[in-house]
């Protein structure tokens, strides 16, 4: 990454409305709601990880589709996606953990019929998942290059993610068709999952790509409480990369995996992340805080 200071950072709620910014409930009355998805002409997509996604618009919530999940822990259904072509092509992607047939991930797609959505097909199977629920990964989204990006957890086995035959602990990049896509690094490698992008990964939960570089972050959970220390992370991935997890945790100086961006020595579980005027801001998911990271060098930091 090209040496670079973006912003001045800002650290929780309280701060942000310190500095002029507020919190205002947009709408209410949902369970465990996981992923938006912002429709063109307005109104968003919401996804309830018990297994619905509600359409909410003109200020009125509805139910858009209902889909059968397995929802225990971290699992059920989680991230929502558009269609880049959306809506000439007219589809809802999701990612979901599904019980019937054997307990799995999967990133099924919807056919978008206005006020509701139907389940159109699978478009990728087989994604580890446990009966404990934890470690889903589950954010899915459509990059600059129209190609769709999904993470996976290692579901608490921790050598998933560095086994190349397997999805779980890795990010994945998919045609909209549910393909490999093209230029995947692992593309034609002997026991090695096609639609792999990088791996290394713990539960990473959040995509976000720098409107000007086009770089890709991803926020991911550490090792926090398990054995007394916390370093979640902010990482730049890039293709075929190794993040380490479980062989390195926080900057290892080992040239064989890449170090965080930035890491919570004291742990801070991060959920999505988005650039926003000009800024990266991550949501937390403990102590409902909000952050702006500074992004300086070949390193992040708050301020």
């Amino acid at each position: 990454m090209s040496r670079r200071r973006l912003l001045a950072g800002l650290l929780g709620l309280r701060l942000s409305r310190a500095q002029g910014l507020r919190a205002e409930e947009v709408v209410g009355a949902l369970e465990v709601p996981w992923a938006l998805a912002f429709l063109p002409g307005g109104g968003m997509l919401i996804s309830e990880r018990p297994g619905r996604i509600r359409l909410f618009r003109g200020g009125r919530l509805s139910t858009y589709a209902e889909l059968p999940v397995y929802a225990r822990g971290e699992s059920g259904l989680l991230g929502l996606a558009l269609h880049p072509r959306f809506p000439e092509a007219p589809y809802v992607y999701a990612y979901r953990t599904v019980e019937a047939g054997g307990l799995r991930n999967q990133v099924v797609r919807l056919r978008h019929l206005g006020e509701r959505g139907v389940l159109e097909r699978v478009i990728l199977d087989g994604i580890p998942a446990r009966p404990h629920g934890l470690h889903s990964g589950g954010r899915i989204a459509f990059g600059p290059d129209g190609m769709l990006y999904v993470t996976t957890g290692e579901v608490y086995e921790r050598e998933l993610a560095q086994d190349l035959a397997s999805l779980g602990g890795k990010v994945l990049r998919l045609t909209p068709e549910g393909e490999p896509a093209p230029g995947n690094p692992f593309l034609g490698q002997k026991g090695a999952r096609p639609e792999i992008y990088s791996l290394g990964h713990r539960n990473p939960q959040g995509l976000a790509w720098h409107p000007v570089t086009g770089e890709l972050f991803l926020s991911e959970h550490g090792p926090s409480g398990e054995q007394g220390y916390g370093h979640d992370e902010v990482n730049v991935v890039v293709p075929g990369g190794n993040y380490g997890w479980p062989r390195v945790v926080g900057r290892g100086n080992d040239p064989r995996y890449r170090d965080p961006l930035y890491f919570w020595p004291q742990g801070f579980p991060p959920g999505n992340l988005a650039f926003f005027r000009g800024g990266l801001y991550l949501a937390g998911l403990r102590g409902e805080a909000l952050l702006r990271l500074d992004l300086e060098g070949e390193r992040g930091r708050l301020l």
